[in-house]
């Protein structure tokens, strides 16, 4: 199972997020919480999800200031940033910082049911090209 975190000052928005998906049929398990930048980071390094949700308007380290505090310690969790805001500012940005979606407000069950179906899938491809990387390799030292 493919760990997930979930990051969004709103309650409400969070309690959606987990009830929206069927996360063990997809293979993802929602292992945290968090109401605020700070507590986002803090599970981001204890835990180191696989994907995280994030929204990009709260409360200590906003979305992307995350994301960039997360990259400088080499943690590989894939974001998907959710935004209330259509400014382009926001997505140009994401985009930069190599975030794997960009969700508006309100989200919709089948956008983020796919949007999780499309970053699982590039990181289990990723780790089956890792892992193969990683036989040849040991192969060629023999």
């Amino acid at each position: 199972m493919l760990k997930v975190l979930i990051a969004d000052d709103e309650e409400l928005v969070r309690q959606l997020l987990k009830r929206l998906v069927d996360w063990e049929s997809l293979g993802l398990e929602v292992i945290g919480e968090a109401s605020n930048g700070f507590e986002a980071f803090d599970l981001l390094v204890e835990y180191t999800p696989d994907i995280a949700i994030v929204d990009i308007r709260m409360p200590g380290f906003d979305g992307l200031t995350l994301v960039k505090k997360t990259r400088e310690l080499n943690i590989n969790a894939k974001f998907i940033l959710v935004s209330g805001y259509k400014q382009f500012e926001y997505a140009h940005e994401a985009l930069t910082l190599g975030i794997q979606d960009y969700l508006l407000k309100p989200i919709r069950k089948e956008e983020l049911t796919q949007t999780l179906i499309r970053v699982r899938d590039r990181i289990l491809s990723a780790n089956e090209s890792q892992a193969a990387h990683e036989k040849l390799q040991s192969l060629s030292e023999k």
